[in-house]
């Protein structure tokens, strides 16, 4: 498969609803935990090492960051949740955004939810689900790191989340071998 995501370019980041561009196209949240692997999942998606900022420290990104994909097509990176370590004032501004946004937003295609394959569905996975089950957004449940696990216990993650959510269908994806990332790819471009 061709990826669709090659040259996704960074376009800018915004903490402020008003900040936001003209609501058109398809846009794709991409959330999680500050240390489900998000940055690593993006730069492997796009096929570019350098286009997110991957950091030893988790919680790096402190504002929505909006990357085309093309003229249709936007994935937004969210600030991780969990250990975030934005500001204060930053937080305040975010946070608001983010219900503002599932709101009213009618780009809104999808949200992509990575969660540490050996940790999934914490409290804060619960937030996410439950803010695009009020609102009616379809998500993706990604689990990231699946290099760390054997194929048996990958599939028994991958089961116990579908159990816990029946409506989704969970991926199992690993930056590191760069696995899962087509069926990913595909699960997005279907939603946009």
């Amino acid at each position: 498969m061709k990826n669709l995501f090659k040259n996704t370019e960074f376009v800018f980041g915004v903490t402020n609803y008003r900040k936001l561009p003209e609501d058109v196209g398809s846009e794709v949240l991409l959330a999680g935990r500050s240390n489900a692997g998000k940055s690593s999942a993006l730069n492997v998606l796009t096929d570019n090492s350098k286009l997110a900022r991957i950091s030893k420290t988790p919680g790096r990104t402190t504002e929505i960051n909006f990357f085309k994909v093309n003229d249709d097509i936007m994935l937004l990176d969210l600030p991780g949740y969990g250990f975030a370590k934005s500001s204060k004032a930053k937080k305040k501004d975010w946070g608001p955004l983010l219900g503002e946004y599932f709101q009213k937003r009618k780009a809104l295609a999808a949200v992509v939810i990575f969660m540490d394959i050996r940790h999934p569905l914490k409290e804060s996975d619960w937030e996410m689900i439950h803010l695009c089950r009020n609102f009616n957004v379809p998500f993706i449940p990604a689990l990231a790191k699946s290099d760390k696990l054997s194929n048996n216990n990958i599939a028994k993650a991958v089961s116990f989340v579908k159990e816990k959510i029946p409506e989704s269908n969970p991926i199992a994806i690993s930056s590191k071998d760069k696995l899962g990332f087509n069926k990913l790819s595909r699960a997005i471009i279907e939603y946009c």
